[in-house]
């Protein structure tokens, strides 16, 4: 008789690294169940209505399953609060729920931008990781890079984005901010690993591309796209004027978002790749894998959503 799948929770599935993910972990053998919110998750095998700030709606969903996946977050908001009643207060209703069933394992989905200097976001995820860890052997954190070749239309994706279209590329001040791009098919494979991979238990990785600087980034696109974007660049006291009236005001620009840029961020974590099997590719070769996509060449407009430039 074959075994029957295991069961895990996917909160966040409705994110751009959603897609490649659900199809990693069936290709894995999972079976997934994620947790609906606002945004519809097409290619769930169930779905469960719910939010992270109803912890009763967290209980049965986690009612059953064998794993918890939790990408969920707050990424965007004008009042700090905000971030730590869902990222820190949602975290917390989950892991309490986690607690009370037989799930083995929570995976945190963090970000690099973890830092007590990088804003109310930034130190938003770093407490939620706290709150995780408390968890002991029986959780795993992976902090991701910035993400590009999702679709997305914020942070490096809206700058594969503009060079798709042959639109601008904006960069903040000259582009000098070092990043680590990865392509997002790198990313599904090692978030799977981390469900049940026997070194990763109670461990927190930092997973990351090559280093380099934006504007090093917004060339690779041009040059990807055959050079039909344009790089400009914002003056940062510009951008910080931005940031302030950005509390009050419905501006393109999140107030906390130039101390996520800024913030010193943790380096890769080695064991990334011998316990989660994570290997990036080059930035040369992850864009022209999204070059070469079908439907995608250059004048297309991937970004379907406007949201705030910015890092993670």
């Amino acid at each position: 008789m074959p075994r029957a799948k295991r069961t895990v929770l996917v909160t966040g599935a409705a994110s751009s690294i959603g897609a490649p993910l659900l199809e990693a972990l069936r290709s894995a053998g999972w079976r997934s169940r994620c947790l609906e919110h606002r945004r519809p998750v097409t290619a769930a095998d169930e779905i469960v209505r719910g939010d992270l700030i109803d912890p009763p709606s967290l209980v049965r969903a986690v009612a059953g399953v064998d794993a918890v996946l939790h990408l969920a977050a707050l990424t965007h908001a004008r009042r700090p609060r905000r971030y730590f009643e869902v990222n820190v207060g949602g975290t917390a209703a989950l892991v309490d729920a986690f607690r009370r069933s037989a799930a083995q394992r929570l995976v945190l989905v963090s970000t690099r931008a973890v830092s007590l200097r990088g804003g109310a976001y930034s130190v938003s995820k770093l407490r939620a990781e706290e709150v995780v860890r408390a968890l002991g052997t029986r959780q795993a954190i992976v902090r991701l890079p910035e993400v590009y070749g999702a679709g997305g239309a914020e942070g490096v994706d809206r700058l594969v984005a503009s060079a798709a279209a042959g639109r601008m590329l904006v960069l903040p001040g000259r582009g000098e901010h070092e990043i680590s791009p990865v392509l997002v098919d790198d990313l599904a494979g090692p978030l799977v690993a981390a469900l049940d991979a026997g070194p990763a238990a109670g461990r927190t990785y930092t997973l990351a591309g090559p280093a380099m600087t934006t504007r090093a980034f917004a060339e690779a696109c041009v040059a990807a796209f055959r050079g039909r974007g344009r790089i400009v660049r914002v003056p940062m006291p510009a951008l910080a004027v931005a940031s302030v009236l950005a509390r009050v005001a419905p501006l393109p620009v999140y107030p906390d978002q130039l101390a996520r840029l800024r913030a010193a961020k943790p380096g890769p974590s080695p064991e990334g790749g011998t316990d989660l099997g994570f290997r990036p590719r080059g930035v040369d070769e992850g864009l022209a894998a999204v070059r070469e996509r079908p439907g995608v060449r250059a004048g297309d407009v991937l970004a379907t959503e406007r949201e705030p430039l910015g890092a993670r």
